[in-house]
């Protein structure tokens, strides 16, 4: 009994790990976006820059954004392959499926973008970077 439910856990295990990397974005539009829109975030002082992050396994496109200080930067996520999430660490920014989130660029330097959402054997290799000038 024990010998089966063990193998009945390892087999959920790697079902949900499958389904995160290799599943269907079908959801478009699903996400509202609340919560991570820039609430909070001071005002804007510079231009308004708009990038699409494109995600498949492994790998984000494009891998770099540049923006300067005090501009307000609108990012939508594209799953294009697998499902993925992307973190922007030092900005405490989440971006989900087909969402767009909106803040205002207010620290400079460098600042790793990362897939937050367990996506299988590539999934330490999905970094990218936002710089700050």
């Amino acid at each position: 009994m024990k010998k089966w439910l063990k193998m009945l856990g390892l087999a959920v295990g790697v079902s949900m790990m499958i389904s995160a990397c290799g599943g269907n974005s079908d959801n478009a539009g699903s996400n509202s976006g609340s919560g991570n829109s820039g609430s909070g975030q001071s005002a804007s002082t510079g231009e308004t820059k708009s990038f699409e992050i494109k995600a498949k396994n492994w790998a984000f496109e494009p891998t770099e954004i540049r923006v300067n200080k005090g501009d307000t930067v609108e990012i939508k996520l594209v799953n294009e392959e697998g499902m993925h999430e992307v973190e922007i660490k030092g900005y405490g920014k989440k971006i989900k499926d087909s969402e767009t989130i909106t803040f205002t660029a207010d620290k400079a330097g460098e600042f790793e973008f990362i897939c937050s959402l367990f996506c299988g054997t590539g999934h330490d290799d999905m970094i990218g970077k936002l710089i700050v000038e």
